[in-house]
């Protein structure tokens, strides 16, 4: 799904008629003059709030920017006058279909799709009928549905019919504002978590559990011994605008639902669990993969615990962060993109395993050799730094049959941290281990520390020939030439070893020898946003080709072959760019 940029789109299309979009298909016949000239839509108005509806130009203006089959990533208001009804709402189903203009005629009208009534809920014979003129604001999901722009069946309501209902001057709260960063301490409020997912491709999982937070505004299936889950919708106080559903979670305690209080209305809650893009176009939480974390303040076990303690420790081995000094030293670093992020580089961090993520275990992690667990100071789900993807002891894949873990294990872990997305502190994939298992730093149980080879330090770093050998290796420096870099993303077809026509940034070829144009004797290595890229490209500083550089970072795969990322320090031509570690 591409991404746009929904907020600024009406600058864009204020003064945009019908006629310059002529490659986009219309979802309404185009009424024509006697010289067959299309008439003219009326300038799109409004940013799509309750406070501020759009008018339905701008409506169809914002539509029209979604791909087929796109959704809008949230709820957004249209005022108009109903122009022609094509279902009458009725008891059977509780929706109705009908188009709205801006004039109440039939030209240039969208398309209000199997709508609920007011209050987002199904008419009932006790409810009055809609008419053609009516004046309605409606509240809810649009879509290019194969070039017919209409709201998204089901999931629009009308707000205010003529003024009554939601009311046509009293807004009742700003569309929400995404909020939060999905922890426990600070969970996601329902336009936060669909911000988040919006980041996830099509049908994909998070990598984690989030929190989310909101009151409860519809019900679609409640708890039940059956399946032991419920489905419903959630809203944010004072934001009813933007929902969010919660797609079959569990009951408290993550477990199915046997017995205890159902849902209802305006409960309040929060969920804990894992959340997807499902078919690219509804953010919801994955099905059996989230449960009712507390209900109107209780937690299984009673009241909600609340974030306890202070964050501690330095990151050595002497002095290692608790969680939440963990999580407190990543707090500013900057996220970019995948491949372009912050860490801290190597640090130690302590605590006990409160909880094993989905398939978390050394033994589940199975062929990965890594693990997948959360961290506490005191072993319980408060407080908590997330521990993704860990190597084993002596920093190592596990073997089967080496002691795996358990919540309330106490373990330090040592390794690069990061970020991720801006939002959520945990250990960067691959770049950590389990330093220590309950007090033993040897899967053998000697308890011996794991020592270091002498290779890769600033006194001795690693050439580029012994660098490729090493496999992967975190927080040593590696000591070559710069001799290109790759234009591209097929590594050796793109090589290039001259700095001549370079628009390329974010990377450089380093090898053993200052004329080397071999790409299988180099490595690439990845820079950074900041100092190092600004210091090191050959794009900007053309002169560095052929030059001796030194460059602290891990070696790990990049482009597919051994590569130099993650650098955090480097030495060229007599200067120093970065902070030496």
């Amino acid at each position: 799904m591409k991404k746009l940029f929904y907020s600024l789109f009406i600058l864009a299309t204020t003064a945009m008629t019908l006629t310059s979009c002529e490659d986009v298909p219309a979802p309404f016949d185009i009424p024509t003059d006697s010289n067959d000239k299309p008439t003219e839509m009326g300038d799109p108005k409004g940013s799509g709030t309750v406070a501020d509806p759009y008018n339905v130009a701008a409506a169809i203006a914002y539509a029209q920017q979604l791909e087929s089959g796109e959704k809008s990533p949230s709820n957004i208001y249209i005022k108009g006058k109903i122009a022609s009804i094509r279902e009458e709402f009725t008891s059977q189903y509780g929706n109705g279909t009908f188009s709205i203009s801006d004039d109440g005629s039939e030209k240039n009208s969208f398309l209000i799709y199997r709508a609920y009534f007011l209050g987002n809920k199904k008419w009932t014979e006790n409810d009055k009928q809609i008419q053609v003129g009516d004046e309605v604001v409606i509240c809810g999901i649009v879509t290019n549905y194969n070039g017919t722009l209409e709201t998204d069946q089901n999931k629009a309501y009308i707000y205010s019919l003529n003024g009554e209902g939601g009311g046509s001057d009293t807004p009742g709260g700003e569309t929400g504002t995404p909020k939060g960063s999905g922890t426990l301490e600070d969970p996601y409020n329902p336009a936060g978590v669909i911000a988040y997912i919006n980041t996830l491709g099509a049908d994909v999982e998070s990598p984690k559990d989030v929190y989310i937070k909101g009151k409860v505004a519809t019900i679609t299936e409640n708890y039940g011994a059956q399946f032991g889950n419920a489905t419903f919708d959630i809203v944010e106080e004072g934001a009813e605008g933007t929902t969010f559903t919660v797609y079959r979670a569990l009951y408290l305690g993550n477990k199915k639902y046997t017995s205890g209080d159902l849902l209802k209305e305006k409960d309040e809650v929060i969920v804990c669990g894992k959340v997807i893009n499902f078919r690219g176009n509804k953010p919801e939480t994955q099905q059996n993969e989230a449960y009712l974390y507390s209900l109107n303040g209780k937690s299984e076990g009673g009241e909600t615990p609340q974030p306890s303690g202070d964050a501690k420790g330095s990151g050595t081995l002497e002095d290692p962060y608790n969680p939440l000094g963990a999580a407190a030293a990543v707090k500013n670093l900057t996220w970019t993109s995948n491949e372009v992020y912050e860490t801290t580089g190597n640090v130690y961090v302590k605590g006990k395993i409160s909880r094993i993520a989905d398939k978390g275990t050394f033994t589940d992690g199975g062929t990965y050799g890594n693990a997948s667990f959360y961290i506490s100071e005191d072993g319980k789900e408060n407080g908590e730094f997330y521990c993704y993807r860990i190597l084993y002891l002596g920093n190592k894949k596990y073997e089967s049959g080496k002691t795996d873990i358990k919540v309330g294990d106490e373990v330090i872990i040592h390794g690069q941290l990061m970020n991720y997305r801006g939002n959520t502190p945990e250990t960067v994939a691959g770049k950590a281990y389990l330093y220590s298992l309950n007090g033993k730093t040897s899967d053998d149980g000697s308890g011996d520390d794991p020592k270091p080879s002498d290779m890769g330090t600033y006194d001795k770093p690693y050439d580029v020939p012994s660098a490729i050998a090493a496999g992967t290796v975190n927080g040593v420096y590696v000591k070559a030439y710069i001799v290109g870099y790759v234009n591209g993303q097929a590594y050796e077809e793109d090589a290039r070893f001259t700095a001549d026509g370079c628009e390329v940034l974010t990377n450089l070829l380093i090898a053993a020898s200052k004329s080397e144009t071999k790409a299988s004797n180099c490595m690439p290595v990845q820079l950074p946003v900041g100092d190092i890229r600004t210091g090191l490209n050959l794009k900007d500083n053309p002169g560095n080709l052929g030059q001796e550089v030194l460059l602290y970072g891990n070696i790990d795969t990049y482009f597919k072959v051994p590569g130099v990322k993650s650098v955090t320090y480097a030495e060229i031509g007599g200067k120093s760019i970065g902070k030496k570690p």
